[in-house]
């Protein structure tokens, strides 16, 4: 979005603990906005203590603050804690605009009284990597660990898909103990946290991916690096996915027996598919320059409404 809009990207990084960090990052965040004299903020949601930080900004500064509101960042905890709840709300209400990759979302922050614009993620820029070369035929499978995703579902299929792999990211360790990985079928590979370069390495030479969500309007990172790297992919069935990755894909319901199914259906019609994924990213681009042209023109419009 950076990038896309051509505004400068502040990314601030500490090595201290979950706690311990925020007064550091605080600082060296006002420190940015007032030596910079930053008039218009752009913060991403999660972090929900970035994006209140910006919102008193706005309060006691004057500043205007766009606020990229991912799933989580409308239902922090995936909505089981009351306080995060009500400070995710108290963001979208004061916010200024809140961008959200699609219309469920959008209908949520204005229903809580927000301002909503609906813009979906660009596609990465990833760089080429050497394509892996696997013994056997597999895919892979972008998981990382989260309370969302279906991954015991996943590791259920690789029975059922016996004469390819499958390959999965992320780190492992926090929900797969040592106990339990001997029950691991013998075709899954868990590849733990890998560099950026091994994991587009393994995403180039996949046949295809699989990214799964149970979120009802969650739009998953692995489609848009799955419609860069043109590589076909599996995704959740639920109707945000349908509408918006409407080309190149396969859905499937989150159960082993589908998933295992969706998978031997997108590698069996996946020349089709390749075709009809680099379809859809030329397509996408075109709409987020359409989209982006509307951001520019409401930061322009909202910029000299506050000053006034």
């Amino acid at each position: 979005m950076s990038k896309a809009l051509d505004i400068p990207l502040f990314e601030i990084i500490s090595k201290r603990g979950k706690i311990m960090k925020y007064p550091e990052l605080i600082r060296k965040t006002l420190n940015i906005i007032r030596n910079r004299q930053i008039e218009v903020l752009f913060v991403q949601n999660p972090s929900i203590v970035l994006s209140a930080l910006a919102i008193a900004c706005k309060m006691f500064l004057g500043k205007t603050v766009f606020v990229d509101a991912h799933n989580s960042g409308i239902y922090p905890a995936e909505g089981k804690s009351r306080i995060l709840g009500a400070i995710a709300r108290w963001i979208i209400r004061h916010a200024d605009s809140v961008i959200v990759s699609n219309q469920y979302l959008a209908d949520i922050v204005h229903a809580w009284g927000g301002n909503p614009l609906v813009i979906p993620d660009p596609l990465p820029d990833l760089h080429t990597a050497e394509i892996y070369q696997a013994d056997r035929p597999y895919v892979l499978f972008v998981c990382t660990w989260a309370a969302d995703e279906p991954y015991w579902e996943v590791i259920e299929a690789a029975k059922q898909l016996p004469a390819m792999d499958i390959y999965i990211t992320g780190k492992y360790q926090k929900v797969i103990h040592n106990t339990q990985i001997s029950a691991i079928p013998a075709n899954v590979k868990l590849l733990g946290y890998v560099s950026e370069n091994d994991y587009l390495s393994y995403f180039s030479g996949a046949l295809c991916a699989i990214d799964l969500t149970t979120r009802d309007h969650c739009l998953v990172c692995g489609a848009y690096e799955a419609a860069r790297l043109g590589i076909p992919a599996v995704l959740s069935d639920i109707r945000v996915n349908r509408e918006v990755f409407n080309q190149g894909f396969i859905y499937t319901a989150n159960t082993a027996h589908a998933i295992a199914a969706a998978v031997e259906n997108a590698i069996r019609k996946r020349g089709d598919l390749t075709t009809a994924i680099n379809e859809f990213a030329r397509h996408h681009e075109q709409e987020i320059l359409t989209k982006t042209r509307s951001l520019k023109n409401r930061i322009r419009d909202t910029s000299a409404t506050n000053a006034e």
